[in-house]
């Protein structure tokens, strides 16, 4: 490649942002102010919003063998996952890129559809967004998406601290194997569980205690809910899983679901009495824990009982 076409390839933000804003006309009507503004204006159908962020970055997240458009679903997907955890229902995203120096004007167009097709697919719009390149050659992608949704219309926001003594515990799918051996494999294809969660809601009412999308590991997020829910309601509690009953992908060991991550699966905390629903698995329960006892999370196996409350993939 010549240094004039070299010159030709590199990134304009302009182009690219212009690019954004030629779908403006394929967005819905609740997108009142669409990408071209230094904000968007979005409609809700109430006065309240849940708002997260996330990013993937090359070398972290995704290994350099990765497709683009793989890249992008992954960033948006695991942000509707955040949404599900909270029963809620995507409404809009934006995406900001600071984009390697190597990867060229046509690998940013390709980025850049590929977040706004996935973001399409899974109901959440791209609204607007920004983009940077490295000056260092060596500087990773990085994708960061934030996601706008709103609250089920029933009022349910599902949070990790409602969790109660004697709930019990379930999860939506199998775990563990999600980074196969090159890198590839479900943390990139999977379906973010937004349907299920409502499902759960609808039958469960105020019988769902709590709900974590399982993104770090199956011992690392349950910790998370009773740290949680024990710092909210006082009361010290502990999560006792049953080793023989947590759902592993095929060719995966239990250790695998316990601190693996990236499974994107939800865990929930549901009332004592109330019924499994089809689809999820129970694995636990959730008792009082001994004052003295800073254990979060323990795993029968066979007859002992192990320290599973750190074991998962902080990023």
């Amino acid at each position: 490649m010549t240094g004039s076409e070299r010159m030709n390839d590199r990134v304009n933000e302009r182009e690219i942002l212009a690019l954004a804003a030629a779908a403006n006309g394929a967005l819905p009507k609740n997108i009142l102010i669409p990408p071209g503004d230094d904000m968007a204006l979005v409609q809700l159908a109430s006065s309240q919003v849940l708002i997260a962020v996330d990013q993937v970055v090359a070398g972290r997240h995704f290994t350099a063998n990765t497709p683009l458009d793989l890249v992008a679903r992954k960033a948006v997907a695991r942000n509707v996952s955040d949404v599900a955890a909270m029963a809620g229902n995507p409404v809009a995203t934006l995406a900001s890129v600071t984009l390697p120096h190597s990867l060229g004007a046509q690998g940013a167009r390709e980025l850049l559809e590929s977040v706004r097709k996935y973001a399409a697919e899974f109901g959440c719009p791209l609204i607007g967004g920004d983009t940077s390149v490295h000056h260092d050659p060596a500087g990773p992608l990085t994708l960061s998406v934030t996601i706008l949704a709103s609250p089920r219309t029933d009022g349910i926001v599902v949070t990790r601290h409602g969790a109660k003594i004697g709930d019990r515990l379930i999860v939506s799918g199998p775990l563990g194997g999600s980074f196969a051996d090159d890198g590839l494999g479900h943390h990139l294809t999977f379906t973010p569980r937004v349907a299920q969660a409502h499902e759960l809601a609808d039958k469960l009412k105020q019988g769902l205690h709590a709900m974590i999308d399982i993104s770090d590991g199956l011992g690392l997020d349950t910790a998370r809910i009773i740290d949680a829910s024990t710092k909210h309601s006082g009361v010290a509690m502990q999560a006792r899983l049953r080793g023989s009953d947590i759902p592993c992908n095929r060719g995966n060991l239990m250790r695998h679901a316990l601190s693996d991550g990236e499974d994107h699966e939800l865990l929930a905390a549901i009332d004592a009495q109330a019924e499994v629903p089809s689809g999820w698995t129970a694995i636990g329960t959730i008792t009082q824990r001994h004052t003295e006892d800073q254990r979060s999370v323990l795993v029968q196996i066979a007859d002992s009982l192990e320290d599973a409350t750190n074991l998962g993939w902080l990023h």
